[in-house]
């Protein structure tokens, strides 16, 4: 079976963590199939260059075929115009391909622009279209015009595979049929993700051995939820510290995490790495006593089941995948959004606890990439098998 994948968040040259979740999923789906991977590139005169530019021919990307089109838009206004921007500036491409290589089964890997997008070119191509359902369709049910477009791809795909079970409760309240919806969280890679040396790790890192340590990672930006924790961090013993592993992003500045802190009285206690490389991610979460993660809304967060695999108990708050993939309370606590005390109260139990690290592993029951990569594949060739 030949799959042409979309997905405008995917890892490059510049940025190897950017999208690496859906990297991970294709990568194993490549496995059992034919696969391309197409990554548009938004593109604006004023905003662009040549250094800008990675390869918009096809190219490997660690054992993948990608292919890079620009597509024209607007920054920061028009952005109800993102898919029709999106199929409209790949259309040439996409029909070029076809003439040497025509896919079974186009499948986008959210739902704006990518799946809205890609619905405009299955329609005309006559190719069957499947689209992913994470944390990006609950920005567009707030947007009208984009809802109604979202609404209208999802209707029309032949499957819609939702990583959280929360999701798919949206694209049911958007019309999409029962039967069309399968949930597929996220999974791990086990050659990386599993239960290390605490104090290995933190030697390897440069950690203080004696503290007790939190670890969130995510990105800076405001809905993750770091503001929160710093806030509960003022709550708990001043032996515990906070690293936060992330780069700056959606306006997130490491400077009003440092100030915020400043006003907790948090002193010394707040660690900000900054973006590390994916590498290195498994040993933050083998040096912690605890992780975190106060997001305000998720698709299937990676760092939770990371940080499950490598046997450490999660604090998360209720969105996304959480209730499906947080086991509670053999291995964490969920607690509401935007809240500082039951954000407190559960670290603070958690790090009094004496949680065995294969009790966690056992309970989290986290599936590799491959594991995932299976059930994708079965999703798409019913849709195959349907259509020939």
């Amino acid at each position: 079976m030949k799959i042409l994948s979309f997905s405008y968040c995917f890892p490059n040259e510049m940025n190897n963590n950017w999208g690496i979740f859906v990297y991970n999923r294709l990568k194993a789906l490549s496995k059992l199939h034919d696969l391309r991977v197409c990554s548009p590139v938004p593109f604006f005169p004023l905003f662009s260059s040549g250094k800008d530019i990675i390869n918009y021919e096809k190219h490997d990307y660690k054992g993948l075929d990608v292919y890079r089109p620009e597509f024209f838009y607007f920054p920061f206004i028009l952005k109800n115009y993102d898919s029709y921007f999106y199929s409209s500036g790949i259309r040439k491409w996409f029909y070029n391909l076809l003439e040497d290589w025509k896919p079974d089964i186009l499948d986008a890997h959210f739902v704006w622009p990518d799946g809205a997008g890609v619905y405009v070119l299955a329609q005309e191509a006559g190719i069957p279209y499947v689209i992913t359902l994470r944390g990006k369709i609950y920005e567009c049910i707030k947007k009208p015009q984009q809802k109604k477009l979202c609404q209208k791809a999802l209707q029309g795909a032949d499957a819609v595979i939702s990583v959280s079970g929360l999701m798919a409760e949206e694209a049911l309240k958007l019309g999409v049929k029962k039967e069309k919806i399968k949930i597929i969280p996220n999974g791990i890679d086990p050659n990386s993700f599993y239960i290390k040396d605490k104090s290995e790790c933190r030697k390897t890192l440069n950690l203080p051995l004696e503290k007790k340590i939190i670890v969130s990672v995510a990105h800076l930006g405001h809905r993750k939820g770091h503001f929160e924790v710093i806030k509960a961090m003022a709550h708990l013993s001043e032996n515990v510290i906070l690293i936060l592993v992330g780069a700056e992003a959606q306006g997130g500045k490491k400077e009003d995490l440092v100030k915020a802190a400043r006003e907790s009285g948090l002193g010394e206690r707040l660690i900000i790495t900054g973006p590390r490389p994916y590498e290195e991610i498994p040993f933050y979460f083998g040096a912690a006593d605890v992780s975190v993660l106060a997001s305000y809304r998720e698709g299937c967060p990676n760092s939770v089941l990371e940080s499950l695999a490598c046997g450490v108990p999660v604090v998360a708050t209720e969105v996304g995948a959480v209730p499906d993939i947080l086991p509670v309370p053999e291995a964490g606590r969920i607690v509401p959004r935007q809240t500082v005390k039951p954000l407190a109260d559960a670290l603070n139990e958690l790090l009094g606890k004496n949680f065995q690290k294969e009790d966690i592993v056992r309970a989290a029951g986290v599936r590799t990439w491959d594991e995932v990569g299976e059930e994708v594949s079965s999703v798409f060739e019913q849709i195959y098998s349907g259509n020939t």
